[in-house]
Protein backbone atom coordinates (compact mmCIF):
# COMPACT_ATOMS: atom_id res chain seq x y z
CA UNK A 1 0.00 0.00 0.00
CA UNK A 2 0.95 3.47 -0.61
CA UNK A 3 2.11 6.43 1.73
CA UNK A 4 -1.14 8.21 -0.05
CA UNK A 5 -3.39 5.07 0.56
CA UNK A 6 -2.47 4.72 4.11
CA UNK A 7 -2.65 8.53 5.00
CA UNK A 8 -6.03 8.15 3.26
CA UNK A 9 -6.98 5.44 5.44
CA UNK A 10 -5.45 7.38 8.32
CA UNK A 11 -7.21 10.48 7.37
CA UNK A 12 -10.88 8.39 6.98
CA UNK A 13 -9.81 6.25 10.33
CA UNK A 14 -9.87 9.50 12.28
CA UNK A 15 -12.93 11.28 10.32
CA UNK A 16 -15.14 7.70 11.25
CA UNK A 17 -13.62 7.76 15.16
CA UNK A 18 -14.93 11.46 15.56
CA UNK A 19 -18.05 10.66 14.02
CA UNK A 20 -19.18 7.21 15.92
CA UNK A 21 -18.21 9.45 19.06
CA UNK A 22 -20.41 12.22 18.16
CA UNK A 23 -23.29 9.76 17.33
CA UNK A 24 -22.72 8.00 20.94
CA UNK A 25 -23.10 11.17 22.76
CA UNK A 26 -25.99 12.62 20.96
CA UNK A 27 -27.24 8.86 22.03
CA UNK A 28 -26.68 9.39 25.49
CA UNK A 29 -27.00 13.03 26.23
CA UNK A 30 -29.48 14.26 22.90
CA UNK A 31 -28.12 17.07 20.52
CA UNK A 32 -27.94 19.33 22.88
CA UNK A 33 -26.99 17.97 25.77
CA UNK A 34 -22.77 17.85 24.51
CA UNK A 35 -20.04 20.32 23.09
CA UNK A 36 -17.49 19.63 20.23
CA UNK A 37 -14.92 19.23 23.30
CA UNK A 38 -16.86 16.37 24.59
CA UNK A 39 -16.47 14.35 21.09
CA UNK A 40 -12.73 15.29 20.93
CA UNK A 41 -12.33 13.96 24.38
CA UNK A 42 -14.74 11.02 23.59
CA UNK A 43 -12.53 10.31 20.64
CA UNK A 44 -9.02 11.07 21.80
CA UNK A 45 -7.94 13.73 19.36
CA UNK A 46 -7.69 17.34 19.53
CA UNK A 47 -10.40 20.28 18.65
CA UNK A 48 -7.84 20.99 15.85
CA UNK A 49 -8.34 17.56 14.02
CA UNK A 50 -12.02 18.11 15.03
CA UNK A 51 -12.06 21.17 13.13
CA UNK A 52 -10.31 19.41 9.73
CA UNK A 53 -12.97 17.29 9.56
CA UNK A 54 -15.89 18.73 10.63
CA UNK A 55 -17.83 22.19 10.70
CA UNK A 56 -20.14 21.80 13.41
CA UNK A 57 -21.01 18.48 15.88
CA UNK A 58 -24.11 18.06 13.53
CA UNK A 59 -21.91 17.27 10.67
CA UNK A 60 -19.97 14.78 12.67
CA UNK A 61 -23.29 13.00 13.88
CA UNK A 62 -24.58 12.58 10.86
CA UNK A 63 -21.46 11.20 9.53
CA UNK A 64 -21.92 8.20 11.68
CA UNK A 65 -23.86 7.12 8.07
CA UNK A 66 -21.42 6.11 5.93
CA UNK A 67 -20.88 5.48 1.98
CA UNK A 68 -19.35 2.42 3.13
CA UNK A 69 -21.92 0.93 4.61
CA UNK A 70 -24.18 0.83 2.17
CA UNK A 71 -21.20 -0.17 -0.93
CA UNK A 72 -21.17 -3.94 -2.42
CA UNK A 73 -17.67 -5.22 -2.87
CA UNK A 74 -17.09 -6.14 -7.08
CA UNK A 75 -17.49 -9.70 -6.76
CA UNK A 76 -20.89 -9.04 -5.49
CA UNK A 77 -21.95 -6.78 -7.89
CA UNK A 78 -20.51 -9.32 -10.71
CA UNK A 79 -22.20 -12.30 -9.70
CA UNK A 80 -25.72 -10.45 -8.70
CA UNK A 81 -25.95 -8.85 -11.94
CA UNK A 82 -26.81 -11.48 -14.30
CA UNK A 83 -29.57 -12.03 -15.36
CA UNK A 84 -31.21 -8.67 -13.10
CA UNK A 85 -33.07 -6.11 -13.84
CA UNK A 86 -32.09 -2.89 -12.13
CA UNK A 87 -35.11 -3.04 -9.91
CA UNK A 88 -34.06 -6.14 -8.83
CA UNK A 89 -30.74 -5.63 -8.30
CA UNK A 90 -31.96 -2.88 -5.76
CA UNK A 91 -33.82 -5.09 -4.01
CA UNK A 92 -31.26 -7.39 -3.78
CA UNK A 93 -28.77 -4.70 -2.75
CA UNK A 94 -31.62 -3.71 0.50
CA UNK A 95 -31.52 -7.17 1.48
CA UNK A 96 -27.84 -7.58 1.25
CA UNK A 97 -26.66 -3.78 2.83
CA UNK A 98 -30.09 -3.20 5.01
CA UNK A 99 -28.68 -4.80 8.44
CA UNK A 100 -29.93 -4.53 11.62
CA UNK A 101 -27.46 -2.74 12.61
CA UNK A 102 -27.84 0.17 9.85
CA UNK A 103 -31.24 0.12 9.61
CA UNK A 104 -31.10 0.63 13.79
CA UNK A 105 -28.30 3.74 12.79
CA UNK A 106 -30.51 4.97 9.97
CA UNK A 107 -33.60 5.22 12.29
CA UNK A 108 -31.92 6.58 15.62
CA UNK A 109 -30.40 9.04 13.25
CA UNK A 110 -33.82 10.21 11.37
CA UNK A 111 -35.28 10.31 15.12
CA UNK A 112 -32.84 12.27 16.26
CA UNK A 113 -32.91 15.09 13.61
CA UNK A 114 -36.32 15.63 13.89
CA UNK A 115 -36.41 18.34 16.38
CA UNK A 116 -33.11 19.91 15.54
CA UNK A 117 -33.14 21.54 12.25
CA UNK A 118 -29.72 22.02 12.04
CA UNK A 119 -29.02 18.19 12.05
CA UNK A 120 -31.77 17.35 10.07
CA UNK A 121 -29.97 18.88 6.96
CA UNK A 122 -26.83 16.94 7.52
CA UNK A 123 -28.82 13.86 7.84
CA UNK A 124 -30.59 14.82 4.74
CA UNK A 125 -27.48 15.43 2.82
CA UNK A 126 -26.11 12.09 3.82
CA UNK A 127 -29.06 10.47 2.83
CA UNK A 128 -29.06 11.74 -0.55
CA UNK A 129 -25.28 10.82 -0.79
CA UNK A 130 -26.72 7.39 -0.38
CA UNK A 131 -29.14 7.83 -2.77
CA UNK A 132 -26.88 9.39 -5.11
CA UNK A 133 -24.20 6.55 -4.88
CA UNK A 134 -27.05 4.27 -5.39
CA UNK A 135 -28.03 6.06 -8.58
CA UNK A 136 -24.64 6.51 -10.18
CA UNK A 137 -23.81 2.64 -9.48
CA UNK A 138 -27.05 0.55 -10.80
CA UNK A 139 -26.82 3.34 -13.51
CA UNK A 140 -22.93 2.14 -14.19
CA UNK A 141 -23.85 -1.37 -14.16
CA UNK A 142 -26.71 -1.11 -16.44
CA UNK A 143 -25.68 2.11 -18.51
CA UNK A 144 -27.49 2.85 -21.91
CA UNK A 145 -29.92 0.19 -21.61
CA UNK A 146 -32.13 2.30 -19.66
CA UNK A 147 -32.32 6.21 -19.48
CA UNK A 148 -31.35 8.49 -16.93
CA UNK A 149 -35.13 9.39 -16.29
CA UNK A 150 -35.73 5.80 -15.54
CA UNK A 151 -32.61 5.49 -12.74
CA UNK A 152 -33.53 9.01 -11.07
CA UNK A 153 -37.35 7.63 -11.02
CA UNK A 154 -36.55 4.28 -9.84
CA UNK A 155 -33.90 4.82 -6.97
CA UNK A 156 -36.29 7.74 -5.99
CA UNK A 157 -38.95 5.39 -5.41
CA UNK A 158 -37.44 3.36 -3.50
CA UNK A 159 -35.73 5.79 -1.03
CA UNK A 160 -39.57 7.20 -0.83
CA UNK A 161 -40.66 3.93 0.42
CA UNK A 162 -38.13 3.06 2.99
CA UNK A 163 -37.93 6.90 4.52
CA UNK A 164 -41.47 7.04 6.00
CA UNK A 165 -40.17 3.88 7.98
CA UNK A 166 -37.15 5.33 9.12
CA UNK A 167 -39.43 8.64 10.31
CA UNK A 168 -42.05 6.52 11.85
CA UNK A 169 -44.48 7.83 9.56
CA UNK A 170 -44.59 4.15 8.70
CA UNK A 171 -46.10 1.87 11.58
CA UNK A 172 -43.80 -0.92 10.15
CA UNK A 173 -41.46 -2.73 13.17
CA UNK A 174 -37.54 -2.49 12.26
CA UNK A 175 -35.40 -5.61 13.76
CA UNK A 176 -34.02 -4.90 16.66
CA UNK A 177 -31.62 -7.03 19.21
CA UNK A 178 -29.39 -9.47 18.56
CA UNK A 179 -31.70 -12.13 16.90
CA UNK A 180 -31.84 -13.11 13.59
CA UNK A 181 -33.35 -10.91 10.78
CA UNK A 182 -35.73 -13.62 9.72
CA UNK A 183 -37.24 -13.65 13.44
CA UNK A 184 -38.22 -9.84 13.03
CA UNK A 185 -39.29 -9.53 9.07
CA UNK A 186 -42.14 -6.71 9.73
CA UNK A 187 -39.30 -4.68 7.47
CA UNK A 188 -38.77 -7.45 5.03
CA UNK A 189 -42.33 -8.30 4.28
CA UNK A 190 -42.73 -4.01 4.30
CA UNK A 191 -39.62 -4.14 1.49
CA UNK A 192 -41.10 -7.20 -0.56
CA UNK A 193 -44.77 -5.12 -1.19
CA UNK A 194 -42.59 -2.03 -2.31
CA UNK A 195 -40.93 -3.69 -4.75
CA UNK A 196 -44.01 -6.09 -5.76
CA UNK A 197 -45.75 -2.51 -6.23
CA UNK A 198 -42.83 -1.04 -8.28
CA UNK A 199 -42.62 -3.69 -10.46
CA UNK A 200 -45.63 -2.59 -11.57
CA UNK A 201 -44.94 0.39 -13.11
CA UNK A 202 -40.68 -0.60 -13.21
CA UNK A 203 -40.99 -3.14 -16.28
Amino acid sequence: MSEESLRLKKKNATRQALAEAAFELAMECGVDGFVVEDIVKKAGFSRRTFANHFSCKEEAIASALTMGDFQETEEETSSALEGLTPLSMIELHILRSFTIDKLTRLHELVSLSKGHPTLRLYVTGALKGVQDYARNWISEEFGSEYSDEYYHLLIGAVFGAVMPVLDGSINVQLPVGDVDKQDNNDFDEYMKIVFSKLREGFK
